[in-house]
């Protein structure tokens, strides 16, 4: 019919013309398929076994152990990429990964030898006594902070040899007390202060917390009721500046370290009080989780508020063993609302810190969580966190987790292999939609074009 109306080169034209007119239309219905099932980014498929997790776990902890110098201190910080090691170092990360390996000794006791060697180290050099008084604490670069001596005390208390070193356990002990204000239970944060000038509430803000728990735990190890009225004076302190007064006192680092002493208050004491303030904390802490690109899902980074710090996987490791230990409240209240919340936010953050974690044959980096996305530098205090988180969220959940992770309306959905991407019959949908419409706008041409050269 077009050899009736046009010339062969104007049919020809007509030809190509529509054929890509097809090929436009079906693509545009095909795309608009596509995005409707996919929503503003794409899903995040989520598949670890127990056994994956297990795995992290043995390569994080193979890491650690690894990075124990044979003078008895870690390794704070490694460069893969110019491959060195940093003369720079933080008492309270390695305090932190000397609780970690006390622990671990606990359980393997292959690993006491290099337990030992630490805690030989930290009362070699680091460990010291007030003549006078006896108190006990951590004095490192010309200053005792106040969660250096809470970490000590945490490494003693979970160290398998406990009955040896209960003395320096009670002094150590007795000094947090000492920093404890009689009144209201609020903390000062150095026994023996810097120079320099600081901020006493930003210090306390993580100081805090590790405090709290750390009498805790020396109540639950000796069962001496003066830990525990000293911790519930403090927490209860605490409560008022950090949960009642949440919008004005907010900062995400107390979070997870009062999580935790709050955890172990609710068990030891049944008060609903603290298991209220846990929702409140973890639920303020997930308005900074990423929940939408899928290439950062899963950290916790809030770009409008730069003072909560950059993104890093020490926090990210932190934040993570805080909302396990949320969950477990969560459980224990039979709170379901707060079960799939924190859940949720539990598998993306274990998705991201799988997803920093170094797996090749370089013993120095092998096990190890990078710094972040963008940088590679390992500190000890990113991989002994997610060991903590793992391990913690390895004791409360059974088998592992298979799920699609839809961005746009923040649900986790069972994941299916064979449902991933979209349906074949929505492809056939769209290429029929688009071929008719291609379809009808070329008769549509041909009948303009034929009423205007045969009118």
């Amino acid at each position: 019919m077009f050899k009736k109306i046009f010339s062969k080169n104007i049919s020809y034209k007509m030809a190509v013309a529509s054929i890509v007119l097809l090929i436009f239309l079906s693509s545009m219905f095909s795309g608009c398929i596509r995005k409707e099932n996919s929503g503003s980014t794409e899903n995040v498929v989520i598949d670890l076994s127990s056994e994956d997790m297990n795995a992290s776990l043995d390569l994080a902890e193979i890491w650690l152990i690894s990075n124990l110098r044979e003078e008895g201190y870690f390794n704070y910080m490694y460069d893969p990429e110019n491959e060195k090691y940093s003369d720079k170092n933080d008492m309270i990360c390695q305090l932190m990964a000397s609780r970690l390996l006390a622990e671990m000794s606990q359980v393997n006791s292959s690993l006491e030898e290099s337990h030992q060697k630490n805690l030989d180290c930290i009362f070699k050099h680091w460990y010291k006594e007030n003549s006078e008084t006896g108190y006990g604490y951590i004095y490192y670069d010309e200053k005792s902070k106040l969660g250096a001596i809470a970490m000590g005390l945490r490494t003693l208390v979970y160290s398998p040899f406990f009955d040896n070193y209960r003395k320096n356990a009670t002094n150590l002990a007795n000094t947090i007390l000492y920093l404890q204000n009689d009144t209201d239970g609020a903390f000062e944060p150095w026994f023996i202060e810097p120079v320099y000038d600081y901020d006493k509430n930003y210090l306390l803000t993580v100081y805090s917390g590790e405090a709290i728990l750390s009498l805790v735990e020396m109540y639950s190890k000796t069962d001496n009721a003066t830990y525990l009225n000293a911790a519930i004076k403090s927490q209860d302190f605490y409560l008022g500046k950090y949960v009642t007064n949440l919008e004005e006192n907010y900062y995400p680092a107390y979070v997870p370290w009062h999580t935790q002493s709050l955890n172990k208050l609710y068990k030891i004491t049944g008060e609903q009080k603290y298991a209220d303030a846990i929702m409140v904390l973890n639920d303020k802490l997930l308005e900074i989780q990423e929940t939408e690109s899928s290439s950062t899902i899963g950290r916790f980074y809030d770009p409008l508020h730069p003072e909560y710090e950059s993104t890093n996987s020490s926090s990210d490791g932190i934040y993570t063993e805080g909302l396990a230990y949320a969950y477990e409240i969560a459980s224990l209240t039979n709170d379901t609302k707060h079960q799939g919340k924190y859940k949720t936010g539990i598998i993306l953050g274990v998705h991201n810190l799988i997803n920093l974690q170094y797996n090749n044959s370089d013993k120095k980096t092998n096990g190890a969580i990078r710094y972040s996305s963008d940088d590679y530098q390992l500190r000890i205090d990113s991989t002994q966190h997610t060991i903590d988180a793992f391990g913690k969220i390895l004791d409360i959940f059974d088998g592992g987790w298979k799920y699609v992770y839809d961005s746009k309306s923040g649900i986790l959905v069972e994941y299916n292999p064979n449902e991933e991407g979209v349906p074949s019959d929505s492809l056939w949908y769209a290429l029929g939609i688009g071929t008719i419409l291609s379809i009808i706008l070329l008769f549509a041409i041909y009948f303009i074009v034929r009423k205007r050269y045969h009118p």
